[in-house]
């Protein structure tokens, strides 16, 4: 007979209820004889990073002597009890590099799925089959993975390790950027997403500032116009793409986007592409009107005002467009938060909702939407408190629109996003205490966390949550990064308290 797995292949539902399941897919049979609706199996990707450990456990030698052990000598004459002194031992640097790359591929990487198209999916097979050519990939994952684990363990040692790795992987890098096909292969365009991950972690850039996003869509050109032939290729185009439009809005200073910049070469799905045309559309228009902003004290016309209030306002307009049109397999779920005690009114709770997304990528699409939605909402409350034309739109349009609370509603949207993004509540809703969740949701969370502490008209509650999230992720997911935005809030509104 087959040996039994160590572990459950069963849905997230007769898991909980310790009861077999079928294993059907989409919806097993308990779910369906029951008419309720199947919440799915878990990551096998997660499994398969258990077994991993596991085997490296099994081969780490001898195992230790507990430090308080004593022996006891056995004579016919009385001996005191004498503490063990163990032999001090060197880790070998191989093991403590299994661990970090392991520690960066489970944390920073989703194999694809029906649903998802995953994020580095491929990151494990790049590395087993690189060569020494290809070395700096390895060191950027080690770099990565050893800093990352040098945050939330506090050893100075992995620290270290992570700079070595780092400076490594720049000397091996720029060596294969002096070669032209070498510069855009899919080793190269990798290790340069993984530097980006690793200066997250570290938190040595600015989230308004990232140095590698252009260069990334340059070599991506060098591949020229034509679709990739492997996923992989696809895969690395999609997530350069995604990150350009997510930083061209919202925040301090977001990057400048062409309206005609070209994804044509990435195959997306076709709602993929209308949204991000709405984002370039969005981001062109919002930047025109800081522009008649800024120059608004030097006698610019009332009607280029109003032409620019209307460009945004069309823009905005068509971002609620898009967001109706969607079928529901493009929608999340929302819950409410309950309240135990009947007098808690629903206002002593923040978020008041919290939002279930199908995977991670689903999320970050919806993170891209809502922060292009501030961005727009922020430049509308800009324009139309000038006091030219607070005369011609008159007391309605302001009740109308109402666009502080329109902000504040779609910052409550980002909030709302965290207890999923950060692996607190599973795919059912359901608390995931003690288990280990993926960074990668943080990591992508953190730029909507962003936009939304820039926005002004938050209420105390908001920023009260959206500081204590920025805190957890550097603490918790070990992303320097997150300190950024926190530590400017605190210095800019007169507060000492600064992480470092």
């Amino acid at each position: 007979m087959p040996s039994r797995p160590p572990y459950s292949l069963g849905c997230h539902a007769c898991r909980r209820m310790k009861v077999k399941c079928d294993e059907k897919k989409p919806q097993c049979g308990r779910c369906a004889r029951a008419s309720r609706v199947c919440p799915g199996y878990r990551d096998t990707k997660q499994i398969v990073f258990r077994s991993v450990n596991a085997e490296l456990a099994s081969k780490a030698g001898t195992p230790r002597v507990p430090r308080n052990h004593t022996t006891i000598a056995t004579s016919n004459h009385a001996s005191p009890v004498v503490p063990f002194a163990p032999r001090l031992l060197t880790q070998p640097s191989e093991k403590w590099d299994a661990k970090a790359i392991s520690h960066f591929l489970y944390n920073y990487s989703c194999a694809p799925t029906r649903d998802s198209p995953g994020y580095l999916g491929f990151l494990p097979d790049l590395l087993a089959n690189g060569s020494a050519a290809t070395g700096y990939l390895e060191s950027a994952v080690l770099a990565a993975g050893s800093a990352s684990l040098a945050n939330i363990s506090g050893l100075a040692h992995l620290e270290r390790t992570a700079e070595r790795h780092y400076g490594e992987t720049l000397r091996l890098l720029s060596a294969a950027l002096e070669n032209q096909a070498e510069a855009s292969s899919d080793a190269t365009l990798t290790c340069i997403i993984v530097l980006q991950i690793y200066e997250a972690i570290i938190g040595i850039r600015t989230l308004s500032c990232d140095p590698h996003a252009r260069g990334l869509v340059e070599l991506s050109r060098l591949r020229g116009t034509s679709r990739p032939s492997t996923s992989s290729g696809n895969e690395l185009l999609r997530i350069i793409h995604s990150r350009v439009h997510m930083n061209s809005v919202g925040g301090l200073f977001p990057s400048r986007i062409d309206a005609q910049y070209d994804i044509e070469a990435a195959d997306l799905p076709p709602r993929q592409v209308e949204l991000w045309r709405l984002i370039r559309e969005t981001s062109q228009r919002c930047v025109e009107a800081r522009g008649v902003i800024s120059a608004s004290s030097h006698g610019v016309l009332k009607s280029e005002m109003i032409k620019s209030l209307d460009h945004v306002l069309s823009a905005y307009i068509s971002l609620l467009d898009w967001q109706v049109a969607l079928p529901s397999s493009w929608l999340y779920q929302s819950y409410k938060t309950s309240t135990q005690d009947e007098h808690e009114s629903q206002q002593d709770t923040h978020p008041e909702k919290y939002h279930i997304f199908k995977n991670i990528h689903h999320g970050a699409t919806w993170i891209s939407f809502w922060c292009t939605i501030i961005y727009a909402l922020q430049i509308l409350v800009r324009v139309s408190s000038l006091p030219v034309l607070q005369h011609v739109l008159g007391p309605s349009w302001y009740q109308t629109w109402d666009l502080r609370k329109r902000l504040r509603d779609t910052v409550d949207d980002i909030c709302a996003c965290v207890p999923y993004m950060m692996a607190d509540v599973d795919q059912s809703g359901l608390p995931t205490v003690g288990k280990d969740g993926k960074a990668l949701g943080s990591f992508i969370l953190l730029r909507g966390l962003y936009v939304a502490i820039c926005v002004e008209e938050i209420a105390s509650v908001q920023r009260d949550y959206i500081l204590g999230t920025l805190l957890r992720i550097s603490h918790v997911k070990g992303i320097k990064l997150a300190l950024r935005p926190r530590n400017r809030w605190f210095s800019q509104h007169g507060s000492v308290e600064i992480h470092g």
